[in-house]
Formats: C-alpha cells, structure tokens, sequence
C-alpha cells in the first residue's frame, strides 16, 4: 500500500526500486545513528543487496520514502503480533541534506495512522540508541514516551550504548491528531 505524507511518498519496495537503490549510499553517520556498521552494510555487496532485497520484498509493511522521484530513506513495521496487537517501527533518512527538515516526524505519523487505522494496532514502540537526540526529539514530538532504557544494549565502534524503549498507544495518537 503506498502512503502519503505533506510532502513525502511512501512506497512498498518494488522490482522498479532495484536499480535507484543501488545508487544510494547513506553518509556514515546514518549508520552512527542507526547502530549498524558501515561495512556489513547491504548497499556494500551486490550478495547481499540481492539476500535483502529478494527477502523485503515480501514485507507490506516496508517502505522507500521518496521525496519526488529519490529514494531518501526506509521506515518499517516489523515484529507485528496480531494477538496483543503491536508492532515495533523503525525509519532512517540516509542523507544529511533531508535532516532536519521535519521528514522523520511527517512518516512517523503516516505511519502510525496506517497501523492503528489500518492494522488495527493497540502500541506501536521503537528502540533508539540514546545518544540519537535528533530522532528522540522526533518521536517525542510524534507523541511517542518514553518506556525505559536497555542499559549498555548496543556495541558500536568499540563501545557499549544504552538504547531508549520508546512507545505509543493507539488512544495517545488519536487524542493528539
């Protein structure tokens, strides 16, 4: 399903993504920021480009976001548990020219209207490595709390990082919005 921000596409991955995702190349700090190395990255390797790209395919709930016809990021529902009804999300803005632009708040919200309108969805959270304030800042605005912190959860570049447990109910959404 594709949806739509004020200013910004989302878009279920398609075959015609294949070639404008071979292109991008997110700036190292996007990989800072998402607790990921740069080098196991899947944009690295045409192996595991085609592993990822064959295996998200099938994923309805992951999408590109385009700002016109550029692919400037992703944003996901996964681990969907349609007994207790929640999901956690996630999204990353691959370049430093659309930060701060008020992109990440503009898709969080679309996507949290498609998980409790469409999904039916009763909590949606998300993990964000606590010294990520740019994203924390967004989702706080989105109407997401702050749940709790997993002390020392992430080892990146020779260092342990606390991630933040951030979540929103459906009635927090719907009373903000």
């Amino acid at each position: 399903m594709i949806l739509k921000s004020k200013s910004l596409t989302l878009k279920p991955l398609s075959q015609e993504d294949y070639k404008l995702l071979r292109i991008v190349r997110p700036c190292d700090e996007y990989y800072l920021m998402v607790g990921t190395d740069p080098a196991e990255s899947i944009f690295l390797s045409d192996e595991k480009f085609n592993q990822s790209f064959s295996s998200l395919m099938k994923n309805e709930t992951y999408w590109n976001i385009f700002k016109g016809s550029e692919i400037i990021g992703v944003a996901f529902l996964h681990s969907i548990n349609t007994i207790d009804k929640q999901a956690r999300y996630a999204v990353g803005i691959y370049n430093k020219k659309n930060w701060g632009q008020g992109y990440g708040q503009q898709i969080t919200q679309t996507i949290l209207k498609y998980a409790f309108d469409t999904l039916k969805l009763h909590k949606v959270d998300l993990k964000v490595l606590a010294y990520n304030k740019r994203a924390i800042a967004s989702y706080l605005k989105s109407g997401f709390i702050q749940e709790g912190t997993l002390r020392e959860n992430t080892y990146i570049n020779d260092a342990w990082h606390d991630d933040i447990i951030m979540s929103i109910l459906n009635h927090e959404f719907y009373s903000s919005n």
